[in-house]
């Protein structure tokens, strides 16, 4: 840990096991929306991007153009429905502590609406076991745009940062502000998917991390790509 004074976290998909309860969501509301079905699958695999960006993703520009707000109003209202049945990985708690032991400051960088937000945060006692956290409103820009990161960093003075996230849209980010990216497939993305998006390492999930943290850290430290866990 010593290379870093900072761990910046992704909470959804990464921490919390919310990104199938994200993407039935907007297929609820695609379908409500829309005269045409969106696959799920097509939408799981953009979970992670800014719900700004996922729309014209994976529906087309026009979908955005006519229907983006709309679609995003249905969403918002379908995760309400779903929200108070997520759950946190097992040890997601655990590894926040286990950071913040080793002297590195936590920040949590959620992209998620502040009411969405709320759950994860006081699932993890984030005001016990992390130095800062972040929300939608601390940027204008969303994910695969490091303008969260960025946001998170400033929050703490962050210099030396590692990532740790679920998705390639954690990963794009983290790259694009010079950050090294330690994967988890808990969110649904697979091993290969987030090793050629450039994570350095990878690891099955939050439990999985922590049992190997020392070595997580130390091919995060070099920036040579692995494929542990």
């Amino acid at each position: 840990m010593a290379s870093f004074d900072t761990v910046v976290l992704d909470i959804d998909g990464t921490l919390l096991d919310s990104n199938y309860h994200h993407a039935l969501a907007w297929s609820r509301a695609f379908d409500r929306v829309l005269d045409r079905h969106v696959p799920v699958s097509a939408i799981h695999r953009h979970i992670g991007m800014g719900g700004d960006r996922l729309v014209a993703a994976v529906a087309g520009d026009d979908v955005e153009d006519r229907h983006g707000d709309e679609v995003r109003e249905r969403w918002e209202k379908e995760y309400d429905e779903v929200i108070d049945r997520t759950r946190l990985f097992e040890s997601a708690r655990d590894l926040l502590i286990a950071i913040g032991e080793a002297g590195a400051k936590v920040v949590l960088a959620s992209s998620s609406i502040p009411k969405h937000a709320q759950r994860p945060l006081e699932l993890l006692r984030a005001g016990e076991h992390s130095d800062a956290w972040t929300t939608s409103e601390d940027a204008e820009e969303s994910k695969p745009d490091p303008e969260l990161l960025e946001a998170a960093l400033e929050k703490v003075a962050g210099g030396r940062a590692v990532m740790i996230g679920d998705s390639v849209w954690d990963v794009a980010a983290a790259d694009a502000q010079g950050i090294p990216t330690i994967g988890l497939l808990c969110g649904g993305y697979g091993r290969q998917e987030l090793l050629h998006a450039g994570a350095v390492a990878v690891y099955d999930d939050p439990a999985d991390l922590l049992a190997h943290l020392d070595a997580a850290f130390a091919t995060a430290a070099t920036g040579t790509p692995g494929t542990p866990g």
